[in-house]
């Protein structure tokens, strides 16, 4: 279980500066850029979740249901890390706040980012082989090697997977690219509990604000010509950590129709 930022800086793709602020060693990181931005939406609507309903630093010591579902998740689902260093105690607000942004984040934005650029990308069989029918040149013997040299297209042609193999690999692809039907999206969906509060009804509008901020920066750098990683020739628009824009019945390719709340295929 990793947090944005510490997977940043474990990948090298991110330092901590002296003042504890995050910076990037890439600058035009479109994972990293929209990513950030999602992550501290998260951790903020987090954040002023946990301290709302607990007050005080004890609050969340002695609740004893909440320490022993934090117990099982170290011990039970994850035991063969349960002795690790890095596991965090929930002994504070930002601790806990911590551990739950976490898990918001890699069922959310995390899996939207790696799931619903496959078909995309990979749907393009020549990207992504799934299986070569074929030896390597240099395994082929003269006579393949000849052949390959004379029409390298028709060989390599004949190594990707069969029309057949690929149409198998393409549904599987689109299947599990596809959002539902009745998809809840991340700062689309108020919970009916929330309605009861004031003060977390507030918290969660403020927090649908900032995914909305969030899909005019993306959409920003999207037009951005500076931006060579995500515009300019050869190149398409980052938008898998686009949240949604609020208009369910807007079409959309499937990567800009928003951060579902969680993993769902």
């Amino acid at each position: 279980m990793e947090a944005l930022p510490e997977d940043l800086i474990r990948r090298g793709m991110a330092v901590r500066r002296d003042d504890g602020e995050l910076e990037l060693t890439i600058e035009d990181y479109p994972y990293a850029n929209d990513g950030l931005l999602v992550w501290d939406a998260i951790k903020h609507w987090a954040l002023t979740y946990v301290e709302h309903y607990y007050p005080c630093t004890a609050d969340i010591v002695d609740d004893e249901e909440l320490q022993a579902w934090w117990m099982e998740v170290r011990t039970k689902g994850h035991a063969d890390k349960q002795d690790e260093p890095w596991w965090p105690e929930l002994d504070d607000h930002e601790n806990l706040a911590q551990a739950l942004a976490t898990i918001m984040w890699v069922t959310s934005a995390h899996h939207a980012a790696v799931n619903f650029g496959q078909c995309p990308m990979a749907g393009y069989i020549p990207n992504r082989p799934t299986l070569t029918r074929r030896n390597m040149p240099t395994e082929m013997g003269a006579d393949d090697m000849r052949a390959f040299v004379e029409a390298p297209e028709k060989v390599l042609l004949d190594t990707f997977p069969s029309q057949y193999q690929a149409a198998i690999v393409l549904a599987i692809l689109d299947l599990l690219s596809s959002h539902s039907s009745d998809e809840e999206y991340m700062g689309t969906h108020e919970e009916p509990s929330w309605k009861q509060d004031g003060a977390i009804r507030q918290a969660f509008q403020e927090f649908k604000e900032r995914t909305r901020e969030i899909v005019e920066q993306v959409d920003k750098w999207n037009s951005d010509p500076d931006r060579k990683n995500r515009h300019g020739a050869g190149m398409v628009p980052y938008v898998l950590l686009r949240p949604s824009d609020g208009d369910p019945t807007d079409e959309k390719m499937v990567m800009e129709m928003g951060i579902p709340n969680s993993i769902s295929i």
